[in-house]
């Protein structure tokens, strides 16, 4: 019955940070922005599952790339990070919404006025005022004119550009004519 006693000590330790569950994130991207983000998840030697937090404030809405950074925890304060791209590229050009009609004009007519109409369009990032798009400028040039004078056609392309430089066109035709007798400076002579 004769015994003696020694005392070990054990101590646990978690020196191990989470490991990321894929190598490599997949790039997520947008035209306009990226609103949410599927958080990815680590495998944790002590605790299992993590789920990554990350800093960057949603939406983002900035064109070009932006990198994300995750961050897996564990509870003893062990931590790992992995990276991931979010490429926001706006590539579609503005949509007329309102496009003048072809019209035919008497010879005097002011073919600068809006009488001839006007154009007005969309972006699919937003119309003006947008933060994420910012601005559709339309605008108007003659670039052809056929003939002369008082029978003339004049080919108006109207341009919607959004604030990226996607463009869209409308054409507009002018046609200028003179279907007014003269009239003679006194009733009778």
């Amino acid at each position: 019955g004769n015994a003696s006693t020694y005392t070990q000590t054990i101590t646990v330790v978690d020196t191990t940070a989470p490991v990321a569950d894929v190598a490599t994130l997949a790039d997520v991207t947008a035209e306009c922005s990226v609103e949410t983000l599927t958080a990815p998840t680590a495998t944790d030697n002590c605790a299992g599952s993590i789920t990554g937090t990350t800093t960057t404030a949603l939406p983002i809405t900035a064109q070009g790339t932006t990198v994300v950074t995750w961050t897996f925890e564990d509870a003893n304060g062990n931590i790992s990070t992995q990276t991931q791209n979010v490429i926001v590229t706006d590539t579609t050009a503005p949509t007329f919404t309102t496009s003048p009609a072809n019209v035919t004009v008497e010879c005097d007519a002011d073919t600068t006025t809006s009488a001839l109409g006007t154009a007005a369009a969309t972006d699919n990032c937003g119309a003006v005022p947008n933060p994420i798009d910012p601005f559709v400028s339309v605008t108007h040039a003659d670039t052809t004119v056929d003939g002369v004078g008082n029978n003339s056609v004049i080919t108006r392309v109207w341009t919607a550009t959004d604030g990226y430089g996607n463009a869209s066109t409308y054409t507009q035709t002018i046609t200028v004519v003179d279907t007014t007798a003269p009239v003679a400076d006194v009733a009778t002579l």
